[in-house]
């Protein structure tokens, strides 16, 4: 019986990084996900951490590369994307497509053939499999298609061009392959046109600029200075006010770090969150922490450059060839003195030259290009020492020793290459020109997108702080105007806040500008988000980059290192060819061994050590086997062991000259491949330290940019407020002078008669519409009942007025509730002669807006009796995060009202609500239905966001709906793009007549049938019959607020409007609407606007278990029942409803 293998239990902790991963990036928040990941490696090493987490970051990357269109992004991105697969042992194609995508992106040859090995490993991997899934399938052909490509582009970028056509096809298979599309690009949240009613956008913040401007310029001196002054106190209420806890931690944070730091500025590391106030350490500590830096297994083989003193004596001399052989009579004739010449930058004018033009030249060009390699910090010491190595075999062909050189300090200096013949200098120039200077590596691409992303941090304004740490002082220089300079050092002085201001005189208004500019870090990022968060994408992408360059370094290491193992195999082969030949010396050449089985015999022994698995043992193999076969360049590897053993081994007799003169050119070509490969590493390392002081760059971050948008906001609260205040003073003393003027008017009058009552009535409310204040001209008509005592006439009149108001319920829901005198106001006018047009004008436009005011003031009655979105308001707590410019700032007034709790306050409400109708009607068409006032206030309010969700309407109102149709005819299934509605809109009579015909029918079934008339056309013109088919309609999730549009005649009967009403319901499953919902997708009604019979709106709410009537520009209310009261009064007063809020249940 077989034994049982063990199970293999995977690690728990493991296990919970997969699943946040996973979930995190399944739902879109790929910053948590990046988060986990990176504690991850911070804590396990990235080694430890799952291949399939690896696997999900590369395929964010991977996403995100090919999402933009900003090559400066797609680049680091994309490369990110393959070090990330490189750590996943999957099978797929991604890491070969994307280093395919890198090449086309730069045109770099080193990136096709990166693809293509991928490629082929990929393919060798694969070969291996018994049989194919679909899936391998696949991608065996994508990979076959990328080698293909790769190929093609790599002849093509050399110069070896040929025909296309088969690169075009192998392109246009592997855009049409799914692996292509790695993961689905999720549709950013865009703002769009409503279904209801198209709106119309303006700039509704220039009223809110002119009004701060015109205050600012009445401000006193002192207060202006005052107002540079941020009480820490109240900033901090004004935090908690808005954010919270969470808002308190972060300001705290900043503050705290700017009383003990004194910077603003600092270097965060997004892997691990720690901070550092010094750019250096912060290097070492990416390096030494994160894998920034490549480590090799002995520093004593690792690419150095020369130093700083050799480089400095390339360019400042002539390089005049000089006499070698006069040099060398002088070296052996006169040595003492030869060592006392004066050298001046490494050169000396002592030594003999020598008249040869064409020495000359080849010295210039040599020496353009040390100078060019010193430009580029890849002039190495093994060049150097190279090009030496020439000059001690030429002079010692003159029988000048190394150690004589050494004494007259020539190895030393560059002028040593002086003394060379042409063909010595022919030899270095040939080998000069293979080094490249520049490597094509888009490291140039990471510094512009670093570049566009550090310049969104700059902040010009200096913030300063007093003594006790109690005041923050804003920058003198914004009451004088315009700042022009960025202040990058961000060091935080401390003054005496009482006379910091004091010598600053304040010129213009410029500081008003200032305060109306909310400038973002970015798109997404403000306070009080987490500052990891910030750039956290591309800092990562970055550092994956680093990563993926340190892989390189360590293959251009490796390779060194078998260049060094392979030409110590050449040392030891030369060495036991001359020990052979000191043997020889003392024994017979009967008993002489060959050159070649010495190195045979040298193979079996190494063997019989360790078998050929050593790295050194192969390539000890490798060189023997290229001595004996007399190749011309170095192989470092073989396909089979047995096969080379008996290709050495065949070889035993070989003659001992041809042996000797093998080793030789084997070791000078393999001693030119070793400072043409320390050229390679340094150009690598160049690369490395360009893209980690990008990454240093990033991780830049200015707390004043932080909370500069905060600031900005504060201040702006602040002096809205006091504006505010300052109008509301204005009002009220204007009223008070109204009234003493009044009361002083009808005291000279008491007593008069009927006419004279009238007229005073007249005059009270033409002076009450002046100052457009029905609040006040309410108080003028009951202060002259207190001090008249009615007539007769008149106190008949009184009594009878409450039978068109108190005997039904319809008085109390009109919005205009005139009183007697203005209506005796009204005839007065109609009579005056010549005034009969000016009349109904009046009439007609004072209707007209009131209309309009009854629509806005009880759509905002009916927004805010959404319980959901009460929650979201007070929850978030911040209104306006978007450019303050879009908004209507009487509309920030209202809801900062609402969420201060402020609206309760006496009068306030209808003075924001007057505030809010001037705002709208200055960039708004006047408009007097209600469904244009709902799309009106939701466009404006797309500005009102939190910085990590969307906007509050698409998050809460806005439907994301799918349109598709089955042609029954031709069978073509066009897909039709997602569209945004606020709701969906109906036909008031066409929900009677269904519910008239079919009386137990469900609304929600009423208006699924509505729906199932919709059609649209096969369109002819892509393909399609023209036959007209139903449409399906389908929705990826549910929003939490559903709102219903109901379009009447406006001529329906009392029956009508009832019968209409009856159809509604409270509680609506939309599973019914849309299909790919669950069942039972219920939504409960909250609140509904109606339009009387006069045109007058009225708002019905649903509060406490019970339906209430809200009242015209106040908070009061009115009880009305259940649902059935609800359908009896829209009946009785021909309430007709219109706009539906619907609430998820």
């Amino acid at each position: 019986m077989a034994p049982f293998l063990p199970l293999l239990v995977e690690d728990p902790e493991v296990a919970k990084i997969k699943k946040l991963v996973q979930d995190y990036f399944a739902q879109g928040n790929h910053i948590k996900a990046l988060e986990v990941i990176e504690d991850s490696i911070s804590v396990r090493g990235k080694e430890k951490v799952p291949g399939m987490v690896h696997y999900h970051q590369g395929s964010f990357f991977y996403e995100q590369g090919t999402k933009t269109e900003n090559s400066d992004m797609k680049f680091p991105f994309l490369l990110a994307s393959v070090e990330c697969f490189s750590q996943d042992l999957g099978v797929h194609a991604y890491s070969a497509i994307a280093l395919l995508e890198l090449g086309k992106l730069i045109g770099s040859v080193s990136f096709y053939r990166k693809a293509l090995n991928n490629a082929k490993e990929g393919l060798s991997f694969i070969a291996s499999f018994g049989g194919l899934r679909l899936s391998e399938e696949n991608t065996k052909s994508n990979l076959e298609n990328v080698v293909l490509v790769a190929e093609s582009m790599i002849r093509k970028l050399q110069g070896r061009v040929r025909s296309d056509s088969d690169t075009a096809a192998a392109e246009s298979m592997i855009q049409a392959a799914d692996t292509m599309v790695l993961l689905q690009k999720k549709s950013q949240p865009k703002l769009r046109e409503s279904k209801i009613r198209d709106s119309i956008r303006s700039d509704p913040d220039t009223a809110a600029g002119k009004r701060l401007r015109s205050y600012w310029a009445s401000m006193d001196v002192e207060s202006k200075r005052n107002f540079m002054k941020i009480s820490i106190e109240k900033l901090t209420a004004y935090v908690e006010r808005l954010h919270g806890r969470e808002g308190l931690d972060a300001l705290e944070q900043v503050l705290d770090s700017a009383k003990i730091n004194r910077k603003w500025k600092f270097w965060m590391c997004r892997s691990c969150s720690q901070k550092f106030y010094y750019p250096k350490k912060f290097k070492s500590h990416l390096e030494q922490e994160h894998g920034a830096k490549f480590k090799p297994s002995t520093k004593k083989h690792m690419a150095q450059m020369v130093d700083e003193v050799w480089a400095g004596m390339i360019s400042v001399a002539d390089w005049e060839p000089v006499d070698a052989v006069a040099a060398a009579e002088m070296i052996k004739t006169q040595l003492e003195f030869v060592k006392e010449f004066v050298y001046e930058n490494g050169w000396s004018k002592n030594w003999p030259l020598a008249a040869d033009e064409e020495r000359s030249k080849l010295l210039k060009e040599i020496q353009l290009l040390l100078v060019s390699f010193r430009e580029h910090k890849i002039l190495s010491c093994s060049i150097r020492d190279w090009m030496m190595q020439f000059t001690v075999k030429h002079l010692a062909q003159l029988e000048i020793s190394e150690h004589t050189l050494t004494g007259c300090r020539l190895v030393e200096t560059p002028q040593s290459i002086c003394f060379l013949e042409c063909h010595e200098l022919n030899q270095i120039l040939y080998l000069l020109k293979r080094i490249n200077c520049e490597r094509v590596d888009g490291t140039e691409l990471v510094s512009k997108a670093t570049d566009s992303l550090c310049g969104r941090l700059r902040v010009k304004e200096k913030i300063e702080f007093d003594h006790e740490f109690s005041f923050m002082l804003l920058d003198k220089r914004l009451l004088r105007g315009k700042i022009a300079s960025y202040d990058d050092e961000g060091i935080i002085d401390v003054f005496d806040q009482s006379v910091h201001y004091t010598k600053t005189h304040p010129q213009g208004d410029d500081i008003i500008t200032w305060l109306l500019d909310y400038p973002l870090l970015d798109e997404s990022f403000e306070f009080p988000r987490s500052i990891r968060a910030h750039n956290l994408e591309i800092w990562v992408a970055v550092l994956r980059v680093i990563h993926f360059t340190c892989t390189t370094l360590g293959t251009k290491y490796a390779k060194k290192l078998q260049i060094l193992s392979y030409d110590a195999a050449l040392a030891d082969a030369k060495n036991l060819c001359i020990l052979e030949d000191e043997r020889r010396k003392n024994v017979p050449e009967d008993q002489w061994n060959t050159y070649a089985s010495l190195l045979c015999d040298k193979c079996d022994k190494r063997l019989e050590i360790d078998g050929g698995d050593s790295h050194t043992t192969k390539l000890c193999l490798c060189a023997v086997r290229d001595i004996l076969e007399g190749a011309s360049h170095p192989a470092f590897e073989f396909s089979d062991l047995e096969d080379c053993l008996t290709l050495i081994r065949g070889h035993k007799n070989l003659n001992d000259d041809i042996v000797l003169k093998s080793i030789d050119l084997l070791k000078s070509v393999v001693t030119n491949k070793v400072p043409v490969a320390d050229s390679k590493i340094l150009l690598v390392e160049n690369s490395r330290i360009n893209l980690l002081n990008d990454l240093v760059r990033l991780s830049v971050f200015d707390y004043r940019a932080y909370i500069l948008h905060l600031l900005k906001r504060f201040l702006r609260d602040e002096l809205d407020r006091v504006v505010d205040m300052d109008a509301k003073t204005k009002l009220a003393a204007a009223q008070a002078e109204h009234l003493s003027e009044e009361k002083q008017e009808k005291v000279k009058k008491s007593g008069s008669n009927k006419k004279k009552n009238k007229t005073n009535k007249r005059t009270s409310a033409s002076m009450s519409s002046r100052i457009d204040q029905d609040d006040v001209h309410e108080s003028s008509v009951n202060l002259e009942q207190e001090v008249t005592p009615p007539s007769p006439k008149s106190r008949e009149e009184d009594s009878t007025e409450p039978e068109g108001t108190l005997s039904s319920e319809r008085g109390r829901l009109e919005i205009s509730s005139n009183t007697k005198s203005q209506d005796e106001a009204t005839k007065d006018m109609k009579n005056m002669p010549g005034e009969d047009l000016l009349s109904e004008n009046l009439e007609s436009s004072h209707k007209e807006a009131t209309r309009y005011n009854s629509a806005l003031d009880m759509t905002l009655k009916a927004l805010l009796n959404i319980k959901v979105l009460e929650e979201d308001l007070v929850h978030n707590r911040q209104p306006f995060h978007g450019n303050l410019e879009q908004v209507p700032c009487a509309l920030k007034d209202f809801f900062s009202a609402v969420v201060s709790e402020q609206i309760k306050e006496d009068g306030l409400y209808s003075y924001l609500l007057s505030n809010l109708l001037a705002s709208l009607e200055e960039v708004h068409s006047l408009s007097s239905d209600a469904d244009e006032v709902v799309v009106a206030i939701l466009e404006f309010w797309h500005w009102w966001k939190s910085p990590e969700k969307e906007s509050l309407v698409t998050r809460l109102f806005t439907l994301e709906e799918y349109e598709r149709m089955s042609c029954t005819r031709c069978r073509r299934k066009p897909n039709y793009p997602e569209q945004s509605s606020y709701g969906i809109v109906m036909a008031a009579n066409s929900i009677r007549n269904l519910k008239c015909a079919f009386a137990n029918m469900k609304f929600e079934d009423i208006l699924k049938v509505i729906r199932m008339e919709d059609e649209m056309i096969c369109d002819a013109k892509t393909g399609g019959c023209g036959k007209r088919n139903s449409v399906h309609h389908i929705i990826s999730r549910c929003p939490p607020i559903f709102t219903i549009v109901l379009e009447w005649e406006k001529n329906e009967t009392e029956t009508e409007i009832s019968e209409t009403t009856n159809a509604l319901h409270w509680e609506i499953d939309i599973s019914m609407l849309y299909e790919g919902l669950e069942p039972n997708t219920n939504y409960r009604l909250v609140s509904m606007i109606g339009c009387g019979e006069e045109g007058e709106y009225i708002c019905l709410a649903y509060k406490r278990n019970r339906w209430v009537s809200l009242r015209h520009e106040t908070l009061a209310e009115e009880g009305v029942g259940n649902w059935k009261s609800v359908v009896r009064i829209c009946g009785e007063r021909k309430v007709r409803p219109e706009i539906l809020f619907y609430e998820a249940a």
